[in-house]
């Protein structure tokens, strides 16, 4: 079904047997004289069929159970469930009387359906397990160290191994290895499943287990292969920077003690975009501003971008066009005023300050957040208006930052009265960013970039 000629790469490069042996004993414990036999074992049969493996050390697993908190894989210490070999042996008996022995592999967050296997292998009787005495007499294996191609080794050839056909379909891209034991309880090995099969000589692939309940949420395909993300920035370029940040940021939160490092993150194609800085003076560059927008988004819709995104406030005012353009079913354009509002509405919040350039803090025709005007919003003076258009300005020349930011909290606190703000421009999400700390404990900051990021990665993750 996958022979080595169509497998155009390795995922894992392979080495020589003294290549491997040598890296094998660099992993020995300082009260370790040398390597267990098995793993010598599983050395020469990978390198003599040129596959291409990992040798780990783990805390002892017993179980796939016990691997998905114990495994090493790209620096970190757990793996998906998904990605733990799993491995057992039964036995049984034949209409005919005759006894079998076989071995069934499948993944970790799988189990066996017992009714298959006895109905395919014309047994009398569902199948039962090998008990560990007759494992270890018989093949030199106890449980926690049962591995298919020492089953194979040892048994001359002679074991029937059948494979459940989603153990050869990537569950997560990245790395798209799958990890056992290495014949000790300490020890992990880790490599391509499709090559598995150019080690075992007696063997069977077919539709054998089902999904286990047992199934954690950061488990899922969608997070382990997160929707590709597209940012459109430059209005100005710290804040597409700024979104990404964050994104990824979100990305570590939500995963918690699963996040596995970069292979984790999405996949992001980032297009900065100066000409955006147009959208300053909206009223008067409309169309224009459009005509750079459209631009990007179209090489946007060449990439591999699930999700679009944009990291600015005033350009949103395009969310319909942007939308007819880009969306198709596996492709969406995420709103950041549409999650703002989400955000306001969910919390019952009625009262607020909205701060931003004219275009989008006066709620009107260029402003994207035109429908919180239905709320109690405060009427900022023209004079702190002004203030605040030109920090939007001093905040792109990225000069003077302290500046900038106290003449920041001095506005909000003598010159805004709302115990809600909401920051409408990303200019100030990113002197908020350094303020966090600082902020009045009476004010309920409202950081549109923020909230964005984080609707992005829930989106992103499938959660």
């Amino acid at each position: 079904m996958f022979a080595k000629d169509t497998i155009d790469y390795q995922k894992i490069n392979s080495f020589t047997y003294d290549e491997e042996v040598t890296r094998a004993i660099n992993l020995l414990y300082t009260d370790e004289m040398s390597l267990p036999t098995n793993v010598y074992k599983l050395i020469d049969v990978f390198t003599k069929f040129n596959v291409g493996f990992l040798l780990s050390r783990n805390g002892k697993v017993y179980s796939c159970r016990d691997a998905r908190s114990q495994r090493y894989r790209l620096g970190h210490v757990g793996i998906p469930l998904f990605d733990e070999l799993k491995s057992v042996v039964f036995k049984g008996i034949t209409f005919r009387g005759k006894k079998v022995i076989f071995a069934t592999h499948c993944r970790g967050h799988m189990r066996f359906d017992l009714k298959k296997l006895k109905k395919i292998l014309n047994l009398c009787d569902l199948p039962v397990l090998m008990p560990e005495d007759e494992l270890e007499f018989y093949y030199g294996v106890v449980l926690g160290t049962v591995n298919p191609v020492l089953i194979d080794l040892n048994s001359k050839g002679s074991m029937l191994h059948i494979f459940d056909k989603n153990l050869f379909v990537d569950v997560s891209k990245n790395p798209g290895t799958v990890m056992t034991n290495a014949g000790d309880h300490t020890w992990g090995i880790e490599f391509d499943p499709k090559q598995l099969l150019d080690l075992i000589q007696n063997k069977k692939i077919i539709d054998c287990a089902s999904f286990d309940t047992d199934i954690k949420s950061y488990e899922t395909s969608n997070c382990v292969n997160p929707k590709s993300i597209g940012i459109i920035t430059g209005n100005g370029p710290d804040s597409g920077m700024a979104l990404w940040r964050n994104i990824n940021n979100y990305f570590v939160e939500y995963l918690g003690d699963h996040f596995l490092g970069d292979i984790s993150l999405p996949k992001v194609h980032l297009i900065s975009m100066p000409s955006l800085g147009m959208s300053m003076e909206l009223d008067k560059r409309d169309d224009h501003t459009w005509r750079e927008i459209e631009i990007v988004v179209r090489q946007f819709m060449d990439l591999d971008v699930e999700l679009l995104t944009l990291a600015c406030n005033t350009t949103h005012y395009y969310l319909n066009r942007i939308r007819e353009l880009f969306e198709r079913e596996n492709r969406k354009f995420v709103s950041m005023p549409e999650e703002t509002l989400h955000f306001i509405y969910s919390n019952e919040i009625t009262e607020l300050a909205v701060l931003g350039i004219l275009f989008v803090a006066d709620l009107k025709k260029y402003s994207a957040y035109s429908e919180l005007a239905t709320l109690d919003v405060e009427n900022i003076s023209v004079a702190t208006m002004e203030k605040l258009y030109t920090l939007g300005y001093e905040v792109k020349k990225m000069k003077n930052p302290h500046g900038v930011a106290s003449a920041f909290l001095q506005i909000i606190r003598n010159e805004v009265k709302s115990k809600n703000i909401i920051l409408a421009l990303t200019e100030f999400s990113l002197i908020y960013e350094g303020l966090k700390k600082k902020k009045s404990s009476d004010i309920v900051i409202i950081d549109t970039l923020s909230l964005y990021s984080q609707a992005i990665a829930r989106k992103s993750l499938g959660i």
